[in-house]
């Protein structure tokens, strides 16, 4: 019988898959352009003035997801094994619908149906927003989405439930 010494886990520990740590630098880059902006549209647009609570709210949890995201995609990064994944992927995932949801609110807002309903109402008759943020958001959350499935199916085919990619 072999003892295990503290040398042996540490030199087990210092394998690192190169894939992994592509894959997660992948997730952190994604989930620092959702930070960043996330961060922007609190902080700098001053949205809390302007925004309805829920709307806010839900930009706040899309922030805590993202941070925890990032977190545990650093994690991964840097001990580089699947085991470790399935947080931060599970947190990205719902990071990224969740910014779906919320851009299709900020969509939906800026149609001639229901001008600024996610405004509150005495900021309504003086809010105008830079369309090139609404564009940027979308083209982000499709791409996000597109991300995740690419990233589902990878999942799959990992995990041996899917013996195709496409």
């Amino acid at each position: 019988m072999q003892v295990k010494t503290r040398y042996r886990y540490w030199r087990m520990r210092r394998i690192k898959d190169p894939k992994q740590r592509l894959y997660a630098s992948l997730l952190i880059s994604a989930t620092g352009i959702l930070l960043i902006r996330s961060w922007h549209m609190s902080m700098e647009e001053q949205n809390f003035e302007v925004l309805v609570g829920w709307v806010y709210s839900l930009l706040i949890f899309e922030f805590m997801l993202t941070v925890g995201c990032l977190l545990a995609g650093s994690r991964w990064f840097v001990l580089s094994k699947w085991q470790y994944a399935s947080t931060a992927l599970k947190l990205g995932v719902w990071a990224v619908m969740l910014h779906a949801v919320r851009v299709l609110i900020l969509v939906l807002a800026r149609m001639p149906r229901w001008q600024n309903f996610d405004i509150r109402p005495e900021e309504q008759s003086t809010f105008a927003i830079d369309w090139f943020w609404v564009y940027f958001s979308v083209g982000f959350a499709v791409i996000a989405l597109t991300g995740v499935f690419v990233v589902w199916r990878l999942w799959l085919r990992v995990k041996g439930k899917y013996d195709h990619f496409f």
